[in-house]
């Protein structure tokens, strides 16, 4: 970690799909950063605990790695560390964690938090816990309450549960964006583009749905709105816009969903 980096603000969390509620907490550490004219960062995980404490349970990304670090900077993170989710991380003792790498390894000096979060073995600490962790070592630990939208709290766990039904466009209120997933494209049949979503990524739910399509291995990235039918097996076929270059096999597209339209 560069010296410019340390001794800043950090919000901590899963953050999978950065949210309105994560980006409320990258904002809480931008602002007390810019007071203190330090930097603002992000603690994050490489993927969700349960891929080596319950894989069969493991519940589906609604972001890539990648896409989750730039979201993290756009929402004004300067930096962005990814630790890799391992035994040993799963097994560090909560008092530990925050000792290690928090105020030694980032030297923190004022740590954001959201009041679900959970951490160390077996999940034993939480919010509180790093709050009186950080208060001994002289650190100031902010907890931040959950966002209240739509008649209940924003939370990964929520928006899964909206794509899962196919209700794309009330997930979309709590997210502050359209859900979007990158696609390969397996083949061409006259106007219509068939691509397959990336393993351990979250598609909603089978059926006819508005989206807004990009072209990602195109120089001039366009974005134009089209019907794309999700099938089961992570798989999409998209009616190309009438001007759509079409993309070539094993090229990307991204597919933005704006509303579910009807059953397939």
């Amino acid at each position: 970690m560069p010296p410019a980096l340390r001794a800043g603000i950090v919000a901590i969390g899963q953050f999978d799909g950065v949210h309105r509620g994560h980006r409320e907490l990258v904002s809480r550490a931008r602002r007390k950063a810019d007071e203190l004219g330090v930097a603002a960062g992000v603690v994050t995980f490489s993927r969700h605990p349960a891929s080596l404490l319950r894989p069969l349970e493991e519940p589906p990304s609604l972001c890539t790695l990648h896409d989750k670090v730039e979201m993290l900077v756009e929402s004004g993170a300067d930096f962005v560390v990814a630790l890799p989710v391992s035994a040993r991380l799963l097994q560090t003792p909560p008092a530990d964690f925050v000792t290690t790498t928090l105020l030694r390894d980032l030297q923190a000096r004022s740590i954001v938090v959201g009041a679900n979060f959970r951490f160390g073995h077996k999940a034993v600490g939480d919010a509180g816990l790093l709050r009186d962790i950080g208060r001994a070592h002289g650190t100031d630990v902010l907890i931040v309450d959950l966002l209240d939208v739509d008649e209940g709290p924003v939370s990964s766990t929520r928006i899964r549960g909206l794509i899962a039904a196919g209700h794309v466009h009330a997930a979309a209120r709590l997210l502050g964006r359209e859900h979007r997933l990158d696609s390969v494209v397996t083949a061409h049949r006259q106007d219509v583009i068939t691509a397959r979503f990336r393993a351990g990524v979250m598609p909603p739910a089978p059926g006819v749905y508005e989206v807004a399509v990009e072209d990602l291995t195109s120089l001039n990235r366009t974005r134009q709105t089209t019907a794309a039918t999700i099938g089961p097996a992570r798989s999409a076929r998209i009616l190309a816009p009438p001007s759509f270059a079409r993309p070539p096999v094993d090229g990307q597209v991204r597919l933005s969903f704006l509303r579910h339209v009807r059953e397939a």
